[in-house]
């Protein structure tokens, strides 16, 4: 295995009661230096099982969908019966009643406005499901998918509902590799799955396996990372689901980019010929625009 040095943060916040947590000197100086920071417990055990019920629910037709949307790893669909096996997310949660829940909790909110800004504008919140054989993300940035700058005021959260290890398809970090201050060239990962995954073109030269963090979580833990920062996850070759929360957040004073002739505008084009195929007539930043919520502070410019 590479490196295991997890650099989780010791504090458990699990039994407090405050809508605040104030980081300290050392957690933002950790963040900066690496470009991600992980909280333990951060999330209650109550509200990480209305997450994984509320999945299950959503995923076997229980409940209306509204704006929820569902992901499908093709690859698994044709030897699997149950939806968990081969649902591979759920998106667009940002207004459903359960998980909004998580993308408007106040200790995380809080932690993310010492990282970006109190301003705050949620992009897209979802839960990923990692079933059993469900193949690695290649190693990527977000900043590929976000129309606005600047990107050191665009933080992701990811907290995980199972226990998370290596067997399972933990994340790994490529720590400093925000610094670099540039969006890396991307490619288009054309496999079985059918998934919308973009991954470093020069992925052995920029995310080496010996440059890269694995993070072993628990229930409740929380990391959040830059949108720069170099990261992916594992394949999952355990017998065990691995279902996380995530959720992108911006401040609000961030301003919408043209993306034409940067390493964006391949991805642009590809949601704007998805929207058409599916009888919508929607620019990117529209799109982007109509995905996000203000959670916190005013809303600005997104």
């Amino acid at each position: 295995m590479a490196n295991r040095n997890f650099k989780i943060m010791p504090k458990c916040v699990s039994a407090d009661p405050s809508a605040t947590y104030p980081l300290s000197p050392e957690q933002l100086q950790f963040y900066h230096d690496n470009g991600y920071l992980v909280i333990k417990k951060l999330i209650g055990i109550p509200a990480l099982n209305s997450y994984r019920q509320r999945f299950t629910d959503v995923c076997e037709g229980r409940v209306e969908k509204g704006r929820v949307t569902v992901v499908k790893d093709r690859a698994l669909c044709k030897n699997q019966a149950k939806a968990e096996d081969f649902i591979n997310k759920i998106q667009e949660l940002l207004y459903d009643e359960v998980y909004s829940t998580y993308s408007e909790d106040p200790r995380l909110l809080h932690i993310v406005s010492q990282l970006v800004g109190q301003n705050l504008t949620a992009i897209n919140c979802m839960l990923i499901n990692k079933p059993p054989g469900t193949r690695e993300h290649p190693p990527h940035q977000d900043l590929l998918y976000f129309p606005f700058r600047p990107a050191n005021k665009i933080v992701a959260t990811w907290t995980a509902i199972d226990p998370v290890n290596a067997d399972n398809g933990c994340l790994y970090m490529v720590p400093g590799s925000h610094k670099h201050d540039v969006l890396f060239e991307h490619r288009d990962q054309v496999n079985e799955a059918k998934l919308f995954f973009y991954g470093l073109a020069e992925d052995k030269r920029i995310a080496p396996e010996h440059k890269r963090v694995y993070l072993d979580m628990e229930p409740g833990d929380t990391v959040f990372f830059v949108s720069t920062i170099v990261h992916g996850s594992r394949p999952n070759v355990s017998n065990s689901y691995r279902k996380a929360m995530t959720c992108h957040y911006a401040s609000s004073e961030c301003r919408y980019i043209d993306v034409t002739g940067t390493a964006q505008e391949g991805i642009a084009a590809h949601m704007e010929a998805e929207l058409r195929r599916r009888g919508g007539d929607l620019s990117y930043v529209d799109i982007m625009r109509i995905k996000t919520k203000q959670v916190r502070g005013v809303r600005c410019n997104l």
